[in-house]
């Protein structure tokens, strides 16, 4: 019979957490930046989102590329991991959700799966 491979928990958190760090070390830079060069608040937003797109595709490449296999699915569990943080911190806040922030949601969301999608194709060209 096949056997069936569940997701891992330990390797999921693991990659949650590297693809954090990553996004948090990105947003000190930003920070360094913002005040070194005196950038405008309003050029913050878009950069925070790529910044966050950016931590989301990290965390689902690793996910898939320590999983082996399935990575549309590794790449889902890590973007919806970064939006449902995105959006607890949010709503700690009191902020509701605009229309603005569920564009961004879903941002963040593709690029995680699109993350642990490039992740297998990488692996499988190096198989060949």
């Amino acid at each position: 019979m096949l056997e069936q491979k569940k997701l891992p928990i330990l390797e999921a958190l693991a990659a949650f957490g590297i693809g954090g760090v990553f996004t948090a070390a990105c947003m000190a830079g930003l920070a360094y930046l913002m005040a070194n060069q005196s950038l405008a608040q309003s050029t913050a937003w878009p950069m925070v989102s790529a910044i966050v797109c950016a931590g989301s595709f990290c965390s689902g490449w690793l996910m898939a590329f320590f999983y082996h296999s399935r990575g549309l699915i590794c790449g889902a569990v890590q973007g919806g991991l970064f939006v449902l943080l995105l959006l607890g911190f949010g709503l700690s806040e009191g902020i509701e959700p605009t229309e603005m922030q569920l564009t961004r949601f879903a941002l963040v969301f593709v690029f995680g799966c699109l993350g642990g999608v490039f992740s297998i194709l990488r692996t499988e060209r190096h198989r060949h």
